[in-house]
């Protein structure tokens, strides 16, 4: 995921990451920021749905972190590089777990009970969607590009 990430952002000039295709969409860089984050958040699920029984996992405003963590500011290069970290990290997280911590429970206030196995099926589709979603924006900032 991360190297198709760097493709869809490739040969992308700064000002190109940050341009947003409609005011209230967001930009290439918002999208990275948020693809890292939600690996940083998935790795920290995986983490107490393990290590602790039933745990209530916390929902957040995908929105609100974005505004709150000013993704728009960010480095490019820095949150690629972000991305890739977390990404790798969660990916070994996952490769390391027994059969058992694979089924180990909780619960989501938005979707209720969940698995470790169910969080983790969640992540690809939601990275394939959102890389759907940088095609359309580099599409719609740069049509030669």
């Amino acid at each position: 995921m991360p190297d198709d990430v760097q493709s869809a952002c490739q040969g992308l000039t700064e000002e190109q990451m940050r341009r947003r295709p409609r005011p209230g969409e967001w930009s290439m860089l918002e999208l990275v920021c948020h693809l890292r984050d939600s690996a940083a958040e998935e790795g920290l699920r995986v983490r107490r749905l393990v290590e602790e029984d039933s745990p209530t996992l916390v929902p957040y405003d995908q929105d609100a972190l974005a505004v709150e963590r000013n993704y728009q500011a960010e480095g490019p290069a820095k949150a690629l590089t972000g991305l890739r970290a977390f990404w790798s990290g969660l990916a070994y997280q996952l490769e390391n777990l027994s059969d058992q911590e694979w089924d180990r429970t909780g619960v989501h206030p938005e979707s209720g009970p969940v698995t470790v196995r169910s969080r983790a099926e969640l992540e690809v589709p939601h990275a394939r969607e959102h890389l759907a979603q940088m095609q359309a924006v580099r599409a719609a900032i740069s049509p030669l590009a």
